[in-house]
């Protein structure tokens, strides 16, 4: 295996003042002692933004440092109603929209997302899918006004495209005024929906997702980001003020984003009694299993057989929710760090619904969740906001997992270990900073909530599953993509990528393998003060890219753009090497360095002699940089002689072949 040949860090030798000094010593000035470049290299062209985003710089909407300026966001308001009959699987529902126009624009029409159209025949995609018929739109007015399905762009009316509806209402929206929207729709609900992240398994789960008419974003960079859904590449959305009224049948809990604010009308009071318990408590509680769920008692009496719980949920992204009259419903709560300025610690309540006969490594999901919310509360530096988190087993929906603000929906992952589990668990609930807090574009940057919730995945195996260093496990997916020349450029956008690993590699395993290098260049804590302000700066707010990169340079206080072109927009690869070590007349020894790749990268090198000293020696990007392939550390008599070499001790370099970066080999 590749990296087989890294050294744990117990093996790390401190550089102490003294042997820095005889680095010095020994250390060949770069410009006299370095090889003339054997062949040209490319240099990496400074990074240069879009025209919509240098324009937002210009009116001052965000900032050179990549901290947001005097941003301007739409105001979106949801008043949601839906009864699903699930017998049938028939969803039907009405939302009432309150859309505010706060951008310097006058709004001829306006977009609104349709996603079950994916699987209306004839609609476009990238990936086949279950045919359902897709949308039935009842009914659609603006500002009181009935409008009709039409071609005719010179009068208000409405139009549907795929998954994107265009709507024209009577006078513009100006700068400044309200629209008031009012949609009628069913669908019946696929059991694999929208790319296997919504569905039912057996009709006694369903999890109800991309379910309504929701207004397409307008954004300070390139207005309607109206990309179609295809299937493939996920979402970019507002947040939004949410209430949902959800009809089901008696006997049917249900749990969705936000606060739900009749639970005396819906649940019974022992159902009512333990949801408090959990809330205080660290153990777990079970709030339903099978007696109480086959003995009816853990709802409450219905009218006329239907149950309408009455869910609200302000400043979030988007709204889902689930339903089940069978799975059993473990709860606890995780301790954040105080959210309210109180001086003390908040509690978080943690649901876990799951069929024991489907998903046995599901008893202890209520565990993984509480550990990865508490986690990822410390290491982000915020707080999870919300008063539930709630995991969700989907066995016959999902194989994977999908995240929504304050739910997820996972697979029972059945014939797997704990491991596995937890790490879905981690990963998932990791997306609620990332994108379900700070809203980027999944769509067409994925790698900037894929990677990022991917690192922190990682992050939290290394502390709460410790032994194995699992930034350096997933690192290997980019590792053997790049050695088969199957990677795809970061930048892409997620609708584009060729069949293969390249979506896979460009927006999970290399980013996070990317924010470990990037660590590892600017010094762990400067690059978690970035980290954390990123987050804290952009939350509720929508960062591109460029945003991401001047924060991180801001910290760094150096020009990263050397990093940025080289992996971020191009597929160059990184390989340092040991090409000799020559001992010299009258003691000491020659090291020579090369540079056998394309993107430039700074080498740590560790020297290790006869006399078991270990000494350090670091080459700057800049020798790269000015175009240098090769460089040479001279190592003067007195220290022994050398007897081992290392590049890249730390193993978090993105180096694609380690067997060259040791001497002697084996």
């Amino acid at each position: 295996m590749i990296y087989e040949a890294y050294l744990s860090s117990s093996s790390k030798v401190a550089i102490t003042a003294a042997v820095v000094a005889v680095i010095i010593c020994f250390a060949a000035p770069a410009a006299s002692q370095t090889d003339t470049a054997r062949v040209a290299r490319a240099i990496p062209a400074a990074v240069t933004p879009p025209m919509g985003y240098q324009r937002a710089l210009d009116r001052g909407w965000r900032s050179e440092d990549g901290s947001p300026g005097n941003m301007w966001q739409q105001d979106t308001s949801y008043d949601i109603e839906g009864r699903l009959d699930t017998t049938t699987g028939e969803l039907e529902g009405t939302v009432r929209i309150r859309y505010v126009n706060n951008a310097p624009a006058t709004l001829p029409s306006v977009l609104i997302h349709l996603h079950q159209n994916i699987h209306k025949e004839g609609s476009p995609r990238n990936e086949s899918v279950e045919i359902t018929g897709g949308v039935t739109l009842t009914s659609v007015s603006a500002n009181g006004q009935l409008l009709e399905e039409d071609s005719d762009e010179d009068g208000p009316g409405y139009e549907v495209r795929g998954t994107i509806m265009q709507l024209r209402t009577e006078n513009p929206v100006e700068e400044g005024d309200t629209l008031q929207l009012e949609i009628g729709w069913k669908f019946s609900v696929p059991q694999k929906g929208a790319g296997e992240r919504m569905g039912h398994s057996d009709r006694e789960i369903y999890f109800i997702a991309y379910w309504f008419p929701k207004m397409v974003l307008l954004d300070d960079l390139v207005l309607w980001n109206a990309d179609p859904f295809l299937g493939t590449s996920e979402f970019y959305y507002g947040f939004a003020d949410y209430t949902a009224a959800l009809s089901v049948p008696e006997n049917w809990s249900v749990m969705a984003t936000g606060t739900l604010d009749n639970p005396e009308e819906v649940y019974s009071a022992i159902t009512l009694d333990r949801i408090a318990e959990a809330g205080a408590s660290d153990d777990l509680v079970t709030i339903a299993g099978q007696p109480e769920r086959d003995a009816g008692t853990v709802t409450a009496s219905g009218t006329n057989g239907w149950l309408t719980y009455r869910f609200s949920a302000d400043n979030v992204r988007d709204f889902a929710w689930t339903a089940s009259n069978v799975q059993r419903w473990d709860a606890t709560s995780a301790l954040v760090p105080d959210r309210d300025g109180d001086g003390e610690d908040d509690r978080v309540l943690i649901h876990s619904f799951w069929r024991e006969e489907r998903a046995p490594l599901w008893a202890e999901e209520w565990q993984y969740a509480k550990q990865s919310i508490e986690f990822h509360s410390q290491y982000t530096g915020l707080s999870y906001p919300w008063p539930h988190m709630t995991s969700v087993e989907g066995e016959g929906i999902i194989n994977g997992g999908m995240e929504f603000p304050m739910l997820t929906l996972m697979g029972g992952y059945e014939g797997q270990d704990g491991q596995a589990l937890f790490s879905v668990t981690s990963h998932e609930l990791g997306h609620m900073w990332v994108p379900m807090i700070v809203g980027t574009n999944e769509k067409r940057h994925a790698w900037m909530d894929e990677g990022a919730t991917t690192y922190l995945e990682n992050q939290s195996e290394i502390e709460l599953w410790p032994g194995v260093d699992h930034h350096r496990i997933d690192a290997q997916g980019f590792i053997q993509t790049a050695l088969t020349g199957q990677e795809q450029s970061m930048m892409r956008h997620g609708d584009w990528y060729e069949p293969g690993p390249g979506y896979g590699n460009a927006s999970y395993w290399k980013p996070a393998a990317l924010m470990v290098a990037l660590r590892e260049v600017m010094g762990r804590a400067i690059w978690e003060e970035a980290y954390q302000t990123f987050i804290s700066e952009w939350a509720y707010k929508h960062p591109t890219p460029w945003d991401f990169f001047a924060t991180f340079e801001r910290f760094a206080e150096e020009d990263l753009d050397w990093f940025w072109t080289a992996f971020y927009y191009e597929t160059w690869t990184l390989d340092h090497a040991v090409r000799e070590v020559r001992p010299l007349t009258g003691g000491g020894a020659r090291i020579v360095i090369d540079d056998l790749g394309v993107a430039p990268f700074p080498a740590t090198v560790r020297i290790r002699t006869s006399t078991r000293q270990d000494f350090t020696y670091e080459i700057p990007v800049d020798h790269w940089l000015a175009g240098n392939t090769t460089y040479e550390i001279e190592v003067e008599p007195g220290v022994g002689a050398v007897t081992r070499v290392e590049v890249d001790p730390s193993g978090y370099a993105p180096d694609i072949d380690r067997t060259n970066n040791f001497w002697p080999q084996g």
